[in-house]
């Protein structure tokens, strides 16, 4: 598994094992070595939001990268659509017939034909007056876990010559890319708008689980920090910072914390 050509012009460097217990928490203990890429060849602790285990079996790709500094902490949520447009330029550039059914699920995973591909953890850690950024990738390239909370799927489903090599070269090209142009935070109003336009859901009747209850309303909008504005049923927009959202008619009883 090796970088793309763009991400090493860009400083990017890379780290491989054959298994760790999280990429995340590996590249979390390096938070100083800026533009360092961790990627497993297996987890045996794979995490995902809200510490759910994260199935991680040979195959699939397990890769965290370090950003030492990257914004003033305040963005460090810009972080999640960053990552998942540099995960959806590399499903186009990899796997495209895959990327004819593919939306951007708010805030930080990617569906095909409304199936989970990929999740996106960021994390951060703070040393001194310091502040680094972990975002983790979970992407099923040839194998996807049944019964989950909302479905999943893999890419080489449709995309068969697909292997997790070729995928971490384009993804790391295409983060180098748009990490460039979210500059800082600075370019956040490009990212957000280019997100938009995959967004899952974008006009559509949606229900956001929150812990106190279930909101649902029309997915109007993201605002500047790229909270999703809810439309609700008495005409009130309510932007929504952390959630989980689903769709009417998929919507599980219960998630498991």
């Amino acid at each position: 598994m090796k970088l793309g050509t763009g991400a090493q012009t860009a400083g990017f460097r890379h780290l491989h094992l054959d298994i760790t217990g999280s990429t995340n928490v590996e590249a979390l203990a390096r938070g100083q070595e800026d533009r360092l890429w961790v990627t497993a060849r297996e987890q045996s602790a794979g995490r995902g939001r809200r510490g759910r285990a994260w199935s991680s079996p040979a195959g699939n790709l397990y890769a965290s990268v370090v950003l030492a500094d990257p914004a003033e902490p305040r963005r460090a949520a810009d972080l999640c659509f960053v990552a998942a447009l540099a995960a959806s330029d590399a499903i186009i550039a990899t796997a495209p017939r895959a990327a004819t059914a593919m939306t951007l699920k708010w805030p930080n995973d990617i569906l095909i034909n409304g199936a989970k591909v990929v999740g996106i953890l960021v994390e951060g850690a703070h040393a001194g007056d310091g502040f680094s950024a972990v975002i983790g990738w979970g992407v099923n390239i040839v194998s996807h876990p049944d019964h989950t909370p909302y479905p999943a799927t893999h890419l080489a489903a449709t995309d068969t010559a697909l292997n997790v090599d070729i995928y971490f070269a384009a993804l790391s090209d295409a983060f180098a890319k748009r990490l460039e142009l979210w500059q800082r935070g600075a370019g956040f109003a490009e990212i957000r708008n280019a997100w938009l336009r995959r967004a899952a859901g974008l006009g559509r009747r949606i229900v956001v689980r929150l812990p106190s209850g279930d909101l649902e309303g029309v997915f109007e909008a993201l605002d500047s920090e790229g909270a999703l504005i809810l439309l609700d049923d008495a005409g009130q927009r309510r932007p929504v910072s952390a959630g989980e959202i689903f769709f009417p008619g998929l919507v599980p009883s219960s998630i498991d914390p």
